[in-house]
């Protein structure tokens, strides 16, 4: 046997040193796949349309994309919202895209709050010109806020109880408002019983706030109505933080009235209505609790107002790649259309990926394959 076939013998067939090289195998694996994971997940690209105020509540619809294809010669997206019903589309107007990326702002002209009457978003693919009047139904983006999530979104926003023309939000709104000037008065008041009965009337109003304030469970049972979309689950929470600060703030402020309206002089009654009054503006506006420059909704900083825009975030049309899907499908992804020339973009994004991982395999198989061989050699 030639000293080759000796050392072959000697190493690969001893069993510690196939497992430490087939451990070897694995771990690059392992390792290789990790970092791709890490790669996805960093480049998962940013497509939303989110519903804001501009003059008027819920006049705005604010598009932003990223790793977006251009479109070949003639041709152009548009974006459209969608009535519940599929018999209303609003054309939002042509999307741009500059070095892959979408940034859009469509205001009613009209002042229409686009929560009340559409559900889809979708962006289509249009001859290049002027915005069209009709979609080519050929979908590139897509997502649909469901039905039974939308309704309690828009109880919050637009209409409750149904048929009223103000949601809970404003209307718990209008009665932290309406206690704020209630206090405000007694502040500005002379005798003691003009102090008193402005009080009085403040601490009337924190019962109206503590019903609207209840009504913001409607968040929650939007949650419960998609408990796979996180969009709606983080936001739905979000007002639920928003819910508990409101009680807390609302119920020290009638504490603090009770003691106020025991004064009996106007000086000493003002200093408790004083803190009666930050917190009833806490509830409305929220506070910076923890100095970072912003007021969230979170726990001990945010108010109604936070509460707001939680909200109308649970109505964000989260955008994939293809058609809508169909109604009480769960989270409304989209998929590519046959034909679709997004799917190139698809395999592309994906194919160096796809490449890391088979090219560990193909190392692993070789490895087994170099040993079987080997153990062969060295027993004839």
């Amino acid at each position: 046997m030639s000293k080759q076939g000796v050392f072959s013998n000697m190493s690969i067939n001893r069993p510690a040193t196939k497992v430490a090289v087939f451990l070897a195998l694995v771990m690059s694996l392992i390792f290789t796949t990790s970092i791709v994971i890490a790669q996805e997940s960093s480049s998962v690209p940013t497509r939303t349309a989110v519903i804001s105020d501009t003059n008027l509540p819920g006049d705005t619809l604010t598009i932003t994309m990223d790793q977006v294809a251009l479109q070949e010669t003639g041709k152009q997206l548009e974006g459209w919202l969608i009535s519940d019903d599929g018999s209303t589309l609003l054309n939002v107007g042509i999307l741009s895209i500059e070095s892959g990326n979408v940034s859009h702002i469509y205001v009613s002209k009209s002042g229409e709050n686009l929560i009340s009457g559409y559900n889809k978003f979708v962006i289509t693919v249009e001859p290049s010109g002027v915005p069209d009047a009709e979609s080519s139904g050929i979908y590139a983006y897509s997502h649909r806020v469901p039905l039974d999530v939308i309704t309690h979104v828009r109880h919050l926003l637009v209409e409750w109880p149904s048929d009223s023309e103000t949601g809970v939000i404003a209307d718990l709104q209008s009665s932290l408002s309406t206690a704020i000037k209630h206090i405000n008065k007694a502040m500005d008041s002379s005798t003691l019983d003009d102090v008193t009965t402005n009080a009085n009337s403040a601490k009337d109003e924190i019962s109206s706030i503590l019903t609207n304030s209840a009504n913001l469970e409607h968040a929650a049972f939007a949650a419960a109505e998609a408990p796979s979309d996180t969009t709606v689950a983080e936001n739905a929470s979000n007002v639920a933080a928003t819910q508990a600060n409101i009680n807390t703030w609302a119920a020290a402020a009638s504490d603090q009235i009770d003691v106020a309206t025991s004064k009996t002089t106007v000086q000493s009654a003002k200093i408790q209505l004083t803190s009666a009054l930050g917190y009833l503006e806490s509830a409305l506006s929220g506070v910076d609790a923890n100095a970072d420059g912003t007021i969230a909704a979170i726990a001990n900083e945010g108010g109604a107002n936070q509460a707001y825009t939680a909200a109308q975030a649970m109505a964000t049309y989260s955008l994939s790649e293809g058609e809508l899907s169909a109604a009480g499908g769960g989270l409304g992804l989209g998929l590519p259309s046959t034909g679709d020339v997004y799917i190139s973009y698809l395999l592309s994004s994906h194919s160096m990926s796809l490449g890391l991982i088979l090219a560990s395999l193909m190392v692993i198989g070789g490895g087994v394959l170099v040993m079987r061989t080997r153990r062969v050699v060295s027993t004839e």
